[in-house]
């Protein structure tokens, strides 16, 4: 009698604890309004135009507009796909692609898109499992549009 009462307590306590340790799950619209609030913490992030969640060929995509300074422009883009990749995580389904894309100050230069394999662009800027040369093999397809 006592062990069943003790595994009977062993098991809620496995079960609270798993309760516990679980991380809340956004909708698609709160995850797309997360994105504007993570940008506006720092104030030397690129100014965000357009955030949309959309089905493309069967996949879910985080898209973002940004404007960026051509001076900053590598560190604008990697802070905007890693702000998406913050926050994406926490997403009730899971994304499969992030769109990026870059509109600069100067007419210059050229519109730039950025498609990146939501995954893996993930595991490299939030849990650091990939080095940067394979991710930008991998993971990263950057063209003018």
């Amino acid at each position: 009698m006592k062990m069943n009462k003790l595994f009977f307590i062993l098991a809620i306590l496995l079960q609270l604890q798993s309760v516990l340790n679980a991380k809340t799950k956004f909708s698609d619209r709160q995850v797309a309004t997360m994105i504007p609030k993570y940008f506006a913490r720092d104030h030397n992030s690129p100014q965000i135009t357009r955030t949309r969640v959309y089905a493309e060929d069967g996949k879910k995509v985080l898209h973002l507009d940004i404007e960026v300074n051509r001076n900053r422009f590598e560190n604008q883009m990697e802070y905007a796909l890693s702000a998406m990749a913050s926050v994406a995580r926490y997403a009730l389904r899971p994304f499969d692609k992030f769109v990026l894309i870059m509109v600069p100050n100067s007419r210059q230069f050229d519109t730039e898109k950025v498609d990146a394999k939501a995954k893996c662009t993930i595991d490299y800027f939030v849990f650091k499992r990939f080095k940067n040369d394979r991710w930008s093999k991998q993971c990263v397809k950057i063209e003018k549009i």
